[in-house]
């Protein structure tokens, strides 16, 4: 893709970001459109050569990245806060969804990008340089698991990374009385109880379960949900 190429993408993916978020509900400011933008761009860029998607159509990009990670970041808000001096940990990070995207628009909050595959990792770490995010944005090229006692994050998020109950076992090592999870799911499961029991390495901590949020993403006929649980103090 040449300069002129990309410099035209870009500008109709900043476009193309703006006017599905408005019309999803979404309020986007200017810049924060232009970050995602970017990010989009770079993403694609990448992925003609380490094939960091398989969604290829800059219509479906929107719909399945940027909107239904906005679809998640509106319900933890509503039902959460917003974690302002916060530190929310994505694990799986994959190509950055929901992380890349949640950070464009929590501009208070740090965040930790978790991410084991080498080529994601370098991905995630060349995103942040070109948005501008050193120093509240990192990316943690690691096992969550060997994390455990290393980092203490307030939310744990991520999509489609393992079943609730492993995603929350995986990653109880990086939590402290108050931590929050948001898992990313699609079909409901109905198997989830109100009180969990995760078992670490010296201790056991009691999780309270929030009924699943059913979330709702313009354009996406899948179906899509939020699970949210939090180490009760």
């Amino acid at each position: 893709m040449g300069q002129s190429q990309a410099a035209q993408y870009l500008g109709s993916a900043e476009e193309q970001v703006s006017a599905a978020c408005a019309s999803a509900g979404f309020v986007l400011s200017a810049p924060q459109a232009a970050m995602l933008g970017h990010y989009l761009e770079l993403l694609n860029r990448w992925n003609q050569v380490h094939s960091l998607t398989a969604i290829e159509s800059p219509d479906e990009q929107v719909t399945r990245h940027i909107l239904d990670s906005l679809a998640a970041w509106q319900a933890v808000l509503q039902a959460c806060g917003g974690f302002a001096d916060g530190r929310i940990a994505d694990v799986g990070s994959g190509m950055g969804a929901p992380g890349v995207v949640w950070a464009a628009v929590m501009p208070e909050s740090r965040f930790d990008l978790i991410e084991r595959q080498q080529k994601k990792a370098a991905f995630l770490r060349h995103v942040i340089g070109q948005l501008g995010w050193a120093g509240r944005v990192r990316v943690i090229e690691s096992d969550v698991r060997d994390l455990s006692g290393k980092l203490r994050v307030d939310l744990i998020t991520s999509r489609a990374f393992a079943d609730l109950q492993s995603f929350l076992a995986l990653t109880a090592g990086i939590s402290g009385p108050g931590t929050w999870w948001a898992a990313m799911i699609g079909r409901k499961d109905k198997k989830v109880s109100e009180h969990l029991l995760i078992r670490m390495a010296n201790q056991s901590i009691q999780l309270r379960t929030r009924p699943a949020i059913r979330l709702d993403v313009p354009g996406l006929s899948a179906e899509r949900h939020l699970i949210l649980a939090r180490w009760e103090k």
